[in-house]
């Protein structure tokens, strides 16, 4: 009788395990996909982070133009929380000069279901004159479709949006208008340069920042924008010598 007693305890114990499990595994699997994909640039290094997910995913980084797999080499670091949700870490060297290539690091589920892929390109310093127009060139990779753009031009240390464009609506938000804009007949086949139209020198010198969103992606282009004034003349004395016959 105590046998059969302890063998029942025992099946009611693996079927609440089981239980627990299935209902685990079914919040895990709603709750902790991959919401967001984070890239930026220090120094040498580029990184890329995720959190809360599960299970733990893997990371895949590129660059445009490409870069063999011995020369790019990644440190990922995965770390699981109390809840066992992952936060995933990923850094590579940047290659040669800052300018030379774009990076693109990819966060993919472990079911492979999910694939989200962020960029960041960093162009190397624009110098324009003060009162001529200065093209910003932005330009989205391929086969991105219904997309926002934005702009933001930071001064300091806090970003501004200035312009804004959905490719759904084609509808644009400038808030530097008659400063800056788009070519509307480019921008919906990737071409989000921005127009500086009359900068000035002090007002419009910083940094510009060009985001592309889309289904899973983010794509980020930053430039460091100089503008100049030309001297508007200068004096040029000629000392002259006359030799006279005598």
């Amino acid at each position: 009788m105590a046998s059969k007693l302890m063998l029942s305890i025992f099946e009611k114990k693996l079927k609440l395990n089981s239980l627990f499990n299935t209902i685990k595994n079914h919040v895990f699997s709603f709750a902790a996909l991959i919401q967001s994909v984070r890239i930026e640039m220090t120094g040498e290094v580029v990184s890329c982070s995720s959190q809360n997910i599960y299970p733990a995913p893997q990371v895949a980084w590129n660059t445009d133009p490409p870069s063999g797999p011995e020369t790019l080499r990644n440190s990922t670091i995965k770390t699981p929380d109390s809840k066992g949700l992952y936060t995933v870490e990923s850094t590579v060297r940047i290659l040669g000069n800052v300018s030379d290539h774009a990076y693109f690091c990819s966060v993919i589920s472990a079911d492979k279901a999910q694939v989200w892929t962020v960029s960041l390109r960093q162009q190397v310093e624009l110098i324009g004159e003060a009162g001529q127009e200065l093209s910003i060139p932005c330009i989205a990779p391929q086969n991105l479709q219904n997309f926002s753009l934005t702009w933001t031009f930071t001064k300091t240390n806090d970003p501004t949006v200035i312009l804004s464009y959905d490719s759904r609506t084609r509808r644009t938000s400038n808030l530097w208008e008659g400063r800056a804009g788009l070519e509307q007949d480019q921008v919906l086949m990737g071409n989000g340069s921005l127009l500086l139209h009359n900068p000035e020198n002090q007002e419009h010198s910083g940094t510009y920042t060009c985001t592309f969103t889309g289904l899973q992606s983010r794509h980020m282009v930053q430039t460091q924008v100089n503008i100049t004034v030309t001297p508007i003349g200068r004096c040029t004395f000629i000392k002259l010598i006359c030799i006279c016959p005598l």
